[in-house]
């Protein structure tokens, strides 16, 4: 028995790393770290830098999922965030029904004429 613990003994004293210092630089270390999370944190930011699909939720400090492929998210002036679709319009079913050709009704029409404005060749404004 008491050889086999001077073989672990030895074993484990010939396992050391080549850095001098490693204790105390993995201290040093550590609190840099931790300085530099706590000024991120107290300037509104997050303990760490969010990737891999995450964003910051600037009240807990915390890496969250972030949002759905597709969708832009800003932070909501009441607080929170709010998420809107950044794709093509959807198109309505009426609009589908209208056909190709035809534009659906509203688009192109000016709000202060309630006239879509006329062909480039002709003369604007166009009388009533």
């Amino acid at each position: 028995m008491t050889r086999l613990a001077l073989a672990a003994l030895l074993a484990l004293a010939a396992c050391k790393s080549s850095a001098p210092y490693t204790l105390p630089a993995a201290a040093l270390n550590t609190g840099i770290a931790a300085a530099i999370s706590g000024t991120q944190r107290a300037s509104g930011g997050c303990y760490a830098v969010c990737t891999n699909g995450t964003v910051c939720n600037p009240r807990t400090g915390w890496c969250e999922k972030g949002p759905a492929p597709g969708e832009y998210c800003e932070e909501a002036p009441g607080g929170g965030m709010r998420c809107v679709p950044i794709g093509p319009p959807v198109v309505a079913q009426d609009q589908k029904a209208a056909g190709a050709g035809t534009p659906a009704v509203g688009i192109g029409v000016s709000p202060a004429t309630g006239q879509a404005p006329p062909p480039p060749a002709e003369a604007s404004p166009r009388g009533p």
